[in-house]
């Protein structure tokens, strides 16, 4: 994706914007040497693998791989492709990127941009219908549901009218190419040949994604048979899965947190009523992409209070406990969802239940509690081994003891017989995960751990760290290696770049040039120029890399000699080993 803008270009970005300044928006970071390191936000864990270099303006986890340059960092910590991710960067350092370079060269991109300008005009054609003759039912539609113009112009509703081809008439008149029309999900193609519109007598609600840009509609019926609502297929532009409805508003919000909730409906309401940091998904199950848009702030999850609300519920709060995300449960009285809410108490009310929201496990722990009859011998063991399951994942010991001494409170079970249930749940799943991740070790790693030289491969990969550090340090090893004595094709790969360069470049660092030189391989790349971090004498530590791995070539050559019955290849080893 960066072969449409220039290298220099997006050399001149990439340093605008220092690494560890943007890692910190999204990563507590702590220093380690010279670099920084944090938990990773891209994989769950306990212990500190991430890790920022200030100097080599890299980030690297060793634990999940993840790894790359600034631009990296924001295209998977905001869901960006390329061009979107050095756009973001640009406009934070107040560089401007010609248009004209960006309209070179790719299709691809140049077909996005086109999508979106289409989408646009779709949905100025169904607001235009709305507020038409054409759209009486559903202004009346929307009236019920108590949404005013301000509201309804804010979100873009629109009405996609009766009749097979008004949408596509339009979009032909405006010179879209058919193609195109139908790959958007605007319209469809039937076995014949024949395009038609998807979307026909449906209220239209338009889905932006964080920059404002249309990439697909939810269109809900209005009259006849047929799914209640219909969304968008996936496209260029459109990925349900990767987007959050109302976030493109809810991120001028100044409450500095947000709300989930499960409809378009809760959405919008909310925010008529003032409540601006609601989002929802985009008609799918939550996903992991879409909590990495919203896991660095406070969130609330007001879900609906049936069976189905409370399973999209705990499948929010898994997917939230990966980004360890602050979580906080609003629970709502006697309606079915937050507009019902919003209908029946107004928004102050809504307001003080966002106030007594509760921490997630105080959440669980009183649903459990609520469901449980206290006098029922069975029923109150029961509760007591699911309140410890639950007390069991609370790693810090002053919270658990808090929420043990609640629970006994409350039971009339005393603290110790809760905390030694508790110890036993904890015991129980520690099981479990060690037996899994053995399980997991033994299935991925370690076939290729036997397969490989593991001391060899990581001098190969501290090796090379050091001698990017500068010409100098390369200097002194040139000519002793060359690209076929690396065990690993990346590690070949990166030395004859380093090579090429240096000849040429024979006074600066390769670090930027490598970068630029292996776009599309930046988490391998990383892996390497973070390898050996935080040395302070490089020309030694790269004498010692070097060493390892001429020791480890002589022992893999022994050993093959010795396997071959080769006496006089072993008697030449032998040899050379004592000069």
């Amino acid at each position: 994706m960066a072969a449409f803008f220039p290298e220099e270009l997006v050399n001149e970005v990439i340093q605008a914007n220092d690494i560890v300044d943007i890692v910190s928006g999204y990563v507590r970071l702590k220093r380690s040497g010279s670099s920084f390191m944090g938990c990773c936000p891209f994989h769950r864990e306990k212990t500190p693998s991430f890790h920022v270099s200030a100097d080599k303006q890299l980030y690297h986890c060793f634990g999940c791989g993840a790894g790359g340059s600034v631009i990296q960092f924001v295209m998977n910590a905001e869901g960006l492709d390329f061009p979107d991710a050095l756009r973001f960067l640009a406009e934070r350092s107040g560089i401007r990127l010609p248009e004209n370079e960006q309209d070179k060269g790719d299709e691809r991109y140049k077909r996005k941009q086109k999508m979106y300008e289409m989408n646009k005009d779709a949905a100025r054609f169904f607001r235009e219908r709305l507020l038409s003759s054409d759209g009486q039912a559903a202004q009346e539609y929307l009236k019920k549901r108590q949404l005013d113009g301000k509201t309804i112009a804010a979100f873009g509703l629109g009405f996609a009218p009766k009749g097979w081809d008004g949408v596509l008439k339009h979009l032909l008149s405006k010179g879209y190419d058919r193609s195109l029309i139908v790959e958007s999900g605007l319209c469809t193609m039937n076995d014949k040949g024949h395009v038609y519109d998807r979307f026909r007598e449906r209220v239209m609600f338009p889905i932006f994604d964080a920059r404002g840009n249309i990439t697909g509609f939810t269109g809900r019926i209005l009259f006849g048979d047929g799914a209640k609502y219909m969304n968008s297929p996936e496209s260029i532009v459109f990925d349900k899965g990767k987007n959050l409805y109302g976030l493109n508003l809810a991120k001028k919000s100044s409450r500095g947190y947000y709300i989930l909730v499960e409809g378009n409906m809760d959405v919008i309401s909310l925010h008529q009523a003032g409540i601006t940091a609601a989002v929802a998904a985009c008609g799918t199950a939550f996903t992991r992409d879409q909590a990495k848009l919203i896991s660095k702030s406070t969130v609330y999850l007001c879900f609906d209070g049936d069976g189905a609300g409370q399973k999209a519920l705990d499948r929010a709060a898994e997917i939230f406990r990966e980004f360890d995300t602050k979580l906080k449960v609003i629970e709502l009285r006697d309606v079915k969802d937050p507009d019902d809410f919003i209908k029946k108490y107004g928004a102050e009310e809504f307001e003080k239940a966002i106030t007594k929201a509760k921490t997630l496990m105080e959440y669980k722990m009183d649903m459990l509690l609520r469901g449980a009859d206290l006098n029922d011998t069975s029923q109150k063991l029961e509760m007591l081994q699911g309140a410890s399951k639950l007390l069991s994942t609370i790693s810090n010991a002053v919270e658990r003891e808090v929420y043990i001494t609640r629970l006994s409170a409350k039971t009339g079970i005393s603290t110790d017989a809760i905390n030694s249930e508790t110890k036993k749940a904890s015991r129980k799943s520690e099981r479990k995960e060690v037996s899994s991740e053995l399980r997991r070790a033994v299935g991925e790693q370690v076939g290729e751990i036997r397969k490989k030289n593991k001391r060899r491969t990581v001098a190969e990969a501290g090796f090379l760290s050091m001698i990017t550090e500068g010409a100098k340090i390369y200097s002194q090893f040139e000519g002793r290696f060359e690209g076929g004595n690396f065990s690993e094709d990346i590690h070949r790969e990166i030395f004859n770049h380093i090579v090429t360069y240096y000849n040429e470049n024979p006074n600066v660092s390769c670090q930027e040039y490598l970068m630029g030189a292996m776009t599309g391989q930046e988490k391998e790349l990383s892996n390497v120029l973070m390898s050996a971090l935080n040395v302070s004498d490089k020309a030694r530590a790269a004498e010692d890399f070097a060493q390892v791995i001429e020791s480890e070539i002589w022992n893999e050559k022994l050993q093959k000699a010795q396997s071959e019955g080769d006496l006089k290849l072993i008697s030449e080893l032998l040899k050379s080993k004592k000069k």
